[in-house]
């Protein structure tokens, strides 16, 4: 470290220090937030997106928050409050960085101004520099100032200085500094012996978290015809077309038809590996929340995973395979009652039973479903991370606590954790959000999700017909709403995916599309 710092030129360490305080000043807060500090929604009831610090003082919140088998080594504490960020820049940039200085390590060589507050005025050190480089094998510097040539031998030991005029006893001096140090030295080459190591650039798919009631939306459209003028690939072929290419998976889910007999699964697992088969596509979603409907015993559902997985693969070397899973009792947090409820609902998809799925090793990529159940929690309540009174459990309450479980859980560790969010899609033609509740709802879900490190988020309900019902995310005729122009502006597409049914659209699959594309940068196409 000392080398690497010692190799920089002066006007180099202004910018990292200018880069550090920014830091400090920027980046601490949004780091407590992301671990997670910020809890969205449990502010003044009449203000539902205000967002309420933690107690700096009362600390780990997890315990309230997680249910009682979570690991010991799941914490959330602030690296540092937002209140006191500004505290903390003040502290390392005043007197020009004096504090920085005095801190431990220095670099082998360093310079500094002659006169503590030139900085602070203007870009050089009008009062002359000194030039400092640390002795052999020792802690003390040899100090020269480059205006008068006088040279002193300097040390820091807990932040405090030691200046002497002659040479320590243990130390041997160099010769006197009169050129610039760091920058003078030649820059190592690698060669074949020091390759340059390799960096992977697999694109990362879209992500999303929110909430509607029970029963699950229906994802999953009438198969279409998989031939070269079919809807389907005219969708595919739109979705490589558009301005801002999309990635492109197609979905289908096979659990009902597994469930129907060989015959019929053989028919649907054909028609999906031909509609995968059109130039472009990147992946296969074959099942979505899994295991909460169609099966009644866990076995069943790992010889379905295993089944699919394997013939997918033998049709398909190369693509990306995809599930999606609902765990209900993750939401709960600590509320026992709300689990043991929960787990009653699912008795499949509970948070074993899906970790054991995820074990196979059948997938690629598993989407958890998110922004449901919100009326079966609200029945449920929790301690308030901040008055320890017990509290409802609200969307932003139960996204963060189903994230945080699956950080417990590892399940990262087995496979890519993705999100589909249920909750900014509106029934009817209109949106009923204002700008302020549209953004505190995309805060508590896509930006409770992104905060815990869930790197994609899929968003449901693009003209999507569930009972009675259609929903959407942009009002009737592609027309823009609060949500969608609040998603537009957060530039959040590279973690957005959208869901498209070529036989349900607005005004037509390419136009659809366009206006897609400028949200999400993948699309799973339903067949």
């Amino acid at each position: 470290m000392k080398h690497a710092l010692g190799s920089i030129t002066r006007r180099e360490r202004r910018f990292a220090a200018a880069g550090v305080i920014i830091a400090l000043t920027l980046l601490l807060p949004v780091v407590a937030v992301a671990e997670p500090g910020l809890l969205p929604g449990t502010g003044d009831p009449a203000q539902p997106g205000l967002e309420l610090a933690l107690d700096v003082e009362r600390g780990d919140s997890c315990r309230d928050t997680l249910p009682a088998d979570t690991p010991t080594y799941v914490v959330c504490r602030w690296l540092n409050p937002p209140q006191d960020a500004a505290q903390v820049a003040t502290f390392w940039a005043a007197d020009d960085g004096a504090n920085l200085k005095a801190a431990q390590p220095l670099p082998a060589r360093y310079v500094r101004c002659n006169q503590k507050t030139d900085l602070s005025t203007s870009s050089s050190c009008k009062g002359g520099e000194t030039l400092c480089e640390q002795l052999p094998d020792d802690d003390w510097y040899q100090c020269t100032d480059q205006t008068t040539g006088q040279t002193t031998y300097e040390r820091y030991v807990n932040g405090t200085r030691t200046v002497r005029t002659t040479p320590p006893t243990t130390a041997t001096p160099k010769a006197t500094m009169t050129s610039a140090p760091a920058s003078a030295e030649p820059t190592a080459t690698p060669t074949a012996s020091t390759p340059l190591p390799t960096i992977s650039t697999e694109p990362i798919d879209p992500t999303a978290t929110a909430t509607t009631p029970t029963p699950l939306p229906t994802v999953s459209a009438e198969t279409t015809s998989s031939a070269g003028t079919g809807p389907l690939a005219k969708a595919v072929s739109a979705a490589r077309s558009t301005t801002q290419r999309l990635r492109i998976w197609v979905e289908s889910d096979l659990a009902d038809d597994y469930a129907a007999g060989d015959p019929q699964f053989t028919t649907a697992l054909n028609a999906l590996i031909a509609a995968a088969k059109h130039p472009g596509v990147t992946g296969v979603k074959f099942a979505d929340n899994l295991a909460y409907t169609n099966f009644t015993r866990a076995q069943d559902v790992t010889r379905f995973l295993k089944r699919a997985s394997a013939a997918l693969r033998a049709a398909l070397p190369g693509k990306r395979l995809s599930i999606g899973v609902v765990v209900p009792e993750l939401g709960c947090g600590s509320a026992k009652a709300c689990i043991q409820e929960m787990r009653t609902k699912a008795p499949l998809a509970t948070k074993e039973n899906v970790t054991r799925y995820l074990k196979t090793a059948a997938v690629d990529r598993v989407e958890v479903s998110t922004g449901l159940f919100g009326r079966t929690y609200a029945r449920h309540k929790v301690p308030d991370p901040k008055t320890g009174k017990p509290t409802p459990i609200t969307p932003a309450l139960a996204a963060r606590a189903q994230w945080m479980s699956i950080r417990a859980l590892e399940w990262d560790t087995l496979t890519q954790i993705g999100a589909r969010e249920y909750g900014l899609a509106h029934a009817g033609a209109t949106s009923p959000w204002d700008k302020a509740t549209a953004t505190a709802q995309i805060d508590a879900r896509i930006g409770t999700a992104i905060a815990f490190g869930i790197p994609t988020i899929t968003l449901w309900g693009h003209k999507t017909a569930d009972g009675d019902q259609t929903y959407r995310l942009l009002d009737a005729d592609l027309t823009p709403n609060a949500v969608w122009t609040a998603l537009t502006t957060q530039r959040l597409r590279g973690r957005l995916a959208v869901i498209l049914d070529p036989s349900s659209t607005e005004r037509g699959v390419t136009t659809d599309l366009t206006e897609l594309a400028k949200v999400a940068s993948d699309v799973f196409i339903l067949t």
